[in-house]
């Protein structure tokens, strides 16, 4: 059976490019009792994988050298199978070498079952998968999203970003959420539905959040850090909250908030969270979310590529900004 692999063939110097990484032959192992033989139907894409290229692991995942097959979440078919729990047919989500066809052990998988109203395959990569589950976490049970909030969300075009609207609208809240380009901002209101939405090129991000929610803000998801966290210190209410998501913003060399005393004063909350950690929530979030896409409060956003091939180019697109919604690879 033909196998093929995607991985790192030279460290990125600056950017990540496709070309840092190679797509060649690999082994095909047989499944041991226990274990299935899967093929990669359908591959999400992380932007927090590039920060593990020549680097150290974290929450997520080892550090990814040279030589070595990253892997993010995917939904996977079974084609053999030496564990009872499985038949060959059968779909599961797990965390999946960028592989096509690997061996796994059947304890790792979360068994999809016969898909309902809404749940496509990229579904259980999008709302119901692993940036959904972030969102969810993030916005529902560390941010404590209530109705009255007015919420703000950075890079809410994003794969995360894009679920955290959707959640947070659902709650009832006023939701804002900024991206870099016009087409992105259209989506996040006209999609998405949230209730306002701006191009954070446009100008001083203090100024167009601002703008945009002139009674101030009550919780702020950040997928960004940056001048976006300090204009949303700057502009959340008084015992506003923050839910730290991500720092895409900040580079290699991080910095803190500048205002960062505004903590202090206006009794703030900032709070960080990996989703590794909470675990727990998921039945409860695949219960709500599913309900949540049956009534059609929450759609799937995604950006799909088509061909194991372009693994890499769907990559560096994710990194670059030039998708919406979270980037799905279809592999067939």
């Amino acid at each position: 059976m033909d196998c093929r692999q995607v991985e790192l063939v030279e460290l990125p110097r600056g950017e990540v490019k496709a070309g840092n990484f190679g797509v060649v032959d690999a082994e095909c192992p047989e499944p041991e009792p226990g274990q299935v033989l899967v093929r990669l139907r359908v591959l999400g894409l992380n932007a927090g994988l590039a920060r593990r290229l020549g680097g150290e692991g974290t929450a997520y995942g080892p550090g990814i050298g040279v030589g070595d097959v990253p892997a993010s979440d995917a939904v996977v078919e079974v084609l053999h199978s030496a564990s009872a729990d499985f038949r060959p047919g059968d779909l599961a989500v797990c965390t999946s070498p960028w592989r096509t066809v690997q061996v796994c052990d059947a304890g790792d998988f979360r068994p999809i079952s016969s898909p309902e109203a809404g749940q496509t395959l990229e579904t259980h990569l999008t709302v119901l998968g692993h940036v959904g589950f972030t969102a969810y976490t993030g916005i529902i049970h560390i941010g404590d999203v209530q109705a009255t909030d007015t919420v703000y969300v950075s890079a809410a075009a994003g794969g995360v970003g894009s679920c955290a609207v959707q959640f947070a609208k659902a709650q009832g809240a006023t939701v804002i959420g900024s991206a870099g380009s016009a087409e992105k901002v259209s989506m996040i209101t006209g999609v998405l539905g949230a209730d306002h939405a701006f191009n954070r090129h446009d100008g001083p991000a203090l100024e167009l959040l601002r703008n945009a929610a002139p009674n101030g803000i009550d919780l702020y998801y950040d997928n960004v850090g940056g001048e976006q966290l300090e204009a949303a210190l700057d502009w959340l209410n008084f015992g506003g909250r923050v839910v730290v998501c991500g720092a895409v913003a900040q580079g290699a060399q991080p910095s803190g908030p500048a205002n960062y005393r505004r903590l202090i004063y206006q009794e703030l909350t900032m709070r960080g969270f990996t989703v590794t950690a909470h675990e727990d929530l998921r039945p409860e979030f695949e219960s709500t979310v599913g309900n949540w896409l049956e009534q059609g409060k929450v759609r799937s956003v995604h950006t799909t590529f088509d061909g194991f091939d372009r693994i890499p180019e769907a990559f560096v697109s994710l990194l670059a900004g030039g998708s919406k919604g979270r980037v799905i690879v279809s592999v067939g």
